[in-house]
């Protein structure tokens, strides 16, 4: 929620008086606090009580007392904005916002020194999609680029491009800081297509990762946020920024295309990953729910390997604690398979929640409604003209029974649109 003064908030989802989500409730327009929609009680950004009816209708001293007790707060979490993206500190309580406030959030190494005449264009930004897979079997994957030419064939990459098999990693931990998880330097072709050119990869501790091109001083970066959701559940965040050679005209067109078209495209491409990593991950943590047993497991045979080898050993060992759920001591359990309908469920999984994709999905669904109307009418239009003797070659007719047609093909091809937002299915085979 924001406040009046327009500063994020965080909430427990918790009302303190009877336990209801406060996700449920509404913000008051006249002072931004938050109302509880189950009896009315009204919260501020810093989770104290500000309004209690039933003890206001028996009092102003009776709920003046109530709202001061602190057994009628809720939970506060100290909140970070930075790069479009609201950060979330993990506890609540005095020290919590002490600790906060003398850090930043984990954020791109570049973009603060890109200047923006220098940017050609941006995209997926922001983009967001929940994975019905553990965060660390995504990090995992998102950390290793010698997938691509394979699992994205004819998407995002080429199996049989010359330049498939170039994988070179290097310099591994020379940047290392303090705060990072690991680094290195990867020489490889992203579009399977140009010459391979070099990257820098960072992972930052708990859920960035980011790809850096130097670009003789002109860098483009790509980077990920994965956030685990729960145990079997993480949400990834994606935005791209590239400073390449393009006309200005070119530039222009992309910086004005929709959203929805990006996002088309990397939910096609998260598709390639989604369609085996869940099923990688159910298989994985069925065996062992923590992976630490992954250097046993996997076979790790070539120098691409090296970027899995050092997020398991960061992940799996003394920093990383075997993720979030094991450091808690929370019992780990092993993920259900799921239908694959489910697992590459586009709607669910992005396009609900994306403001731009189902603004578009609206849009489809409501030209599929309008051929078909007019379909209808024009198949109408041709009937009448028949039973009044036209012949079926007479202008009238023809033009009846050719709109009939094209508005059903419309409809058709529209209706492929929509399964894009929706569910297609992704077929490794092809």
């Amino acid at each position: 929620m924001r406040d009046a003064d327009k500063v994020w908030r965080c909430l427990e989802d918790k009302c303190s008086h009877r336990l209801a989500p406060l996700s449920q409730g509404r913000i008051e327009p006249s002072d931004s606090t938050l109302m509880c929609s189950y009896h009315g009680w009204r919260f501020n950004g810093e989770g104290h009580a500000v309004s209690i009816p039933q003890a206001h209708f028996q009092s102003l001293a009776a709920e003046q007392a109530a709202c001061n007790s602190t057994r009628s707060c809720v939970k506060s979490y100290p909140t970070q904005v930075q790069e479009g993206l609201l950060f979330i500190w993990p506890t609540s309580g005095p020290e919590s916002f002490v600790h906060s406030s003398a850090v930043s959030a984990a954020g791109s190494q570049i973009t603060n020194q890109i200047s923006s005449e220098d940017i050609t264009f941006q995209h997926t930004m922001h983009f967001q999609r929940d994975f019905p897979v553990p965060y660390d079997i995504v990090v995992e994957n998102i950390g290793d680029q010698s997938h691509v030419p394979f699992a994205h064939h004819g998407v995002a990459g080429s199996r049989t491009s010359d330049w498939a098999n170039h994988f070179k990693l290097s310099a591994v931990n020379r940047d290392l800081k303090q705060t990072d998880g690991y680094t290195y330097d990867l020489e490889w072709s992203p579009s399977g297509v140009n010459a391979p050119s070099l990257q820098h990869v960072s992972f930052t501790p708990p859920s960035l990762i980011e790809y850096v091109t130097p670009n003789e001083g002109k860098p483009s970066t790509v980077w990920f946020y994965i956030t685990p959701l729960d145990q079997h559940n993480c949400r990834v965040f994606s935005h791209s920024v590239g400073c390449d050679p393009i006309p200005k005209p070119i530039s222009w067109l992309l910086s004005k295309r929709p959203r929805w078209l990006d996002h088309l495209v990397l939910n096609e491409v998260f598709d390639g990953d989604m369609a085996y990593l869940h099923q990688a991950g159910v298989i994985t943590k069925g065996q062992d729910a923590s992976l630490d047993s992954w250097a046993r497991n996997y076979f790790l045979a070539s120098e691409a390997d090296r970027s899995v080898t050092a997020w398991r050993k960061w992940y799996n060992g003394a920093r990383g604690q075997g993720g979030p759920f094991k450091a808690e001591g929370t019992p780990l359990v092993p993920p259900t398979p799921l239908k694959r309908e489910d697992i590459l469920d586009r709607y669910a999984q992005h396009v609900k929640s994306c403001p731009s994709c189902s603004k578009a999905l609206r849009g489809v669904q409501t030209g599929q409604q309008a051929l078909q109307a007019a379909a209808a009418v024009l198949f109408l239009v041709l009937a009448a003209q028949l039973g009044q003797g036209t012949s079926p070659v007479s202008w009238p007719a023809a033009t009846a029974a050719s709109g009939s047609i094209v508005s059903l093909v419309l409809r058709g091809w529209l209706h492929g649109i929509e399964k894009k937002f929706t569910y297609e299915n992704y077929d490794h085979a092809k």
